[in-house]
């Protein structure tokens, strides 16, 4: 049985941490690969004083004249893709995550920050991401081009691991292009946009291709169905960004990657819930609410 989880690769414990186990011999375990929830890398730290590692940011202005944005013309080279133009004519419509986290332990509040990434799905605001990058969000910001501003949770389906928010502000927000119901094949080449490791300087973006198609995978809520598999890198961030073809169209979004353990090596593989599945998620909670 598998299972993801959120990552906190951001957390700077006050003592060292022990030492990982010895691998656990017996046939049954080592077969076992773990899900990870390439997640809204949370750090945490004790209402109580305890001092844990969070990221350090500059200082952003909130001011911005407001401009329209429109997607860049996308041209591609032969059987090469132009990711630079994918990313182009993407990024107006990729938002950065940014949360304040609050989660009780026992007697104690930890309260932290957390990272992730959306995709504009439409001209009225709603940008779409995975559930657990604002799980136990007590407020949450976007970012576009450098423009942070404040958005709401409209509601999340944790089963889909889908969520939507709404920024009142949409001046240079652009719907992305999504791709149509059955294009998508494996060997298909893709970039993954995201904010990996909630990194400055703006987003990041890996290449890969489609590995498979119609993955299924155990989760804490329950089972996600007809993934989409990938060899683009995945990491800590990118969760809730887009999984996009060579011609500039989304078809998944980022959610999960898998990790060694217990002797079993995983290498270069990340799972996107299909954008038709997801935006079947989110037009039912927009429609619900």
């Amino acid at each position: 049985m598998t299972s993801y989880l959120p990552l906190a690769p951001f957390s700077a414990p006050s003592s060292p941490p022990p030492p990982p186990p010895l691998p656990d011999p017996s046939p049954a375990r080592r077969r076992r690969t773990r899900l990870v929830l390439p997640a809204a890398t949370v750090v945490l730290s004790l209402a109580a004083g305890w001092a844990g590692g969070v990221l350090a940011r500059d200082a952003r202005s909130t001011s911005s004249s407001a401009v329209a944005a429109v997607p860049a013309s996308l041209v591609l080279h032969g059987d090469t893709m132009d990711v630079a133009g994918v990313l182009a004519a993407v990024e107006p419509s990729v938002v950065s995550i940014e949360t304040t986290v609050e989660v009780r332990q026992g007697p104690f509040v930890r309260e932290g920050q957390g990272a992730g990434t959306g995709v504009v799905i439409d001209d009225a605001g709603h940008v779409l991401t995975n559930a657990h990058v604002v799980a136990d969000a007590s407020t949450i910001t976007v970012t576009v081009d450098g423009d942070e501003r404040d958005a709401t949770l409209v509601a999340s389906d944790t089963g889909a691991d889908i969520a939507v928010l709404h920024v009142a502000d949409t001046s240079g927000l652009v719907a992305a292009d999504l791709a149509s119901a059955g294009t998508t094949e494996v060997g298909d080449q893709v970039v993954a946009i995201g904010n990996a490791l909630a990194l400055e300087g703006g987003l990041t973006v890996t290449q890969g291709i489609v590995s498979a198609l119609d993955r299924s995978i155990e989760t804490t809520s329950g089972m996600l169905d007809g993934l989409i598999q990938t060899d683009a890198a995945i990491s800590s961030g990118n969760s809730g960004g887009p999984l996009v073809n060579a011609a500039g169209q989304v078809i998944g979004i980022n959610a999960a990657v898998a990790t060694s353990s217990s002797g079993v090596e995983a290498s270069n593989i990340g799972f996107a819930i299909s954008i038709h599945d997801a935006i079947a998620v989110a037009d039912r909670i927009i429609d619900t609410v």
